[in-house]
């Protein structure tokens, strides 16, 4: 795997997200063979303009509907070479746990908001999951200038609104730019529509973040064993840090140290390799390895059964509740013990025995597990210190080890 940036696009319902990363990956040449012939003849059929948007709402039901339903993924490359990992989420607040599987696994987010709009609940909800999640890194996007004529006034006044609810809960956006997501206007270079605009195009801003991820200790996530020619090979991606031959580590949740014999990328052997490519490792004991297991040159992951936690939680949750935790490709069954505190979007306050169904709370809690999950104190982007809460194969919340 290339060195991508993993890129969250979050927002409102209707704010443009879609048509957003539509835009993109027409302008940078990223899309598959046919693709845009393909939407122009879906539009005709449907008797709509040209939509960017139907690019990435793939489902049938979504370019009836005009809205996202699910999570899509897709990858884009600048002109010089940097690639983007684009996760487009949902806006409606039904569909909130498909944001939350999108979200958690971002670097960095872009939050795309309609100029023509006040600061919306749903947006206001996205920004507080973004910050529970630790994704601090945030370009704001005010969409639909083409809507106000492109003037500066509408963007001084609508950049007014959202930098004070930013304020009032301790963030504050990389960039803000004023974009036209329909007419390409500021997203891969300067438009002359915006002379007045100051800032720079959302790509260059997104090549900025590029790269700039926090260089941690090397930690591999086995998704897989493989047996090839007698010889078995974990495979992965490499969550953080970088490894090279002959680098001892640790494996978890044995706690067997071990030498890295070979690193495998496809059918080559590396001398190493780092985040966040995947790759195949094999050490010279390769007993007890199996899904789920870490790789480590780091005393800091750990094996706990009892975890204290941050959830933002979309279901009633009760005390003595039994749950699936999935950390990376770790399955833990596991049950919530005390619940310390609850707070809503609001900030009311709540019983802290279980949390209200129907809405979106956040709560500080216990959660004790049926065997070892191996963690880390979450500090901003460490995936192990990232999970998802399942109920009934349902993701009911999304949380980080605190």
């Amino acid at each position: 795997m290339n060195n991508y940036l993993k890129v969250a696009i979050v927002g409102a319902v209707d704010s443009g997200k879609s048509t957003l990363i539509g835009r993109l990956l027409y302008e940078s040449g990223s899309l598959h063979h046919g693709a845009a012939n393909d939407v122009e003849n879906s539009c005709r059929l449907l008797g709509r303009d040209f939509e960017f948007a139907y690019l990435l709402d793939s489902f049938e039901e979504e370019r009836r509907d005009q809205l996202t339903i699910d999570t899509t993924q897709v990858c884009c490359k600048s002109k010089n070479g940097k690639e983007f990992i684009f996760i487009d989420v949902p806006g409606h607040r039904e569909l909130i746990k498909n944001m939350l599987c999108g979200a958690s696994y971002a670097d960095i987010a872009v939050l795309v908001m309609d100029i023509l709009k006040p600061i919306e609940e749903q947006t206001k909800l996205h920004v507080l999951i973004l910050k529970l999640l630790g994704i601090k890194n945030i370009i704001l996007v005010l969409n639909k200038i083409d809507k106000v004529n492109f003037k500066e006034s509408a963007f001084v006044e609508s950049k007014k609104s959202i930098d004070k609810f930013f304020q009032s809960i301790g963030l504050e956006p990389g960039y803000c730019l004023a974009v036209s997501a329909k007419e390409g206007c500021n997203l891969m270079d300067k438009s002359k529509e915006t002379p007045w605009y100051q800032g720079i195009s959302l790509f260059k801003a997104l090549e900025k973040y590029s790269g700039k991820l926090p260089d941690t200790h090397f930690c591999f996530s086995t998704q897989d064993i493989y047996n090839i020619d007698g010889q078995k090979i974990a495979v992965g991606p490499i969550i953080s840090g970088r490894i090279k031959k002959g680098d001892t580590v640790k494996v978890l949740p044995s706690n067997r140290k071990s030498k890295i014999k070979t690193i495998r990328s496809f059918d080559k052997n590396k001398s190493k390799a780092a985040v966040p490519e995947s790759v195949g490792l094999i050490l010279d004991n390769m007993e007890s390895i199996s899904r789920g297991c870490i790789i480590s040159n780091s005393s800091i992951p750990k094996l706990a059964t009892e975890i204290k936690v941050k959830i933002f939680c979309l279901v009633s949750l009760n005390i003595g509740q039994k749950v699936k935790i999935k950390c990376l490709n770790q399955d833990v069954l596991g049950q919530i013990n005390k619940i310390n505190r609850i707070w809503e979007l609001e900030a009311r306050p709540s019983s802290p025995e279980m949390m209200l169904e129907n809405d979106a709370y956040f709560a500080e809690a216990l959660i004790t597990t049926d065997k070892p999950l191996i963690t880390e104190q979450f500090k901003g982007s460490n995936s192990l210190g990232r999970f998802i809460l399942e109920n009934d194969k349902e993701i009911c919340a999304v949380g980080i080890i605190s």
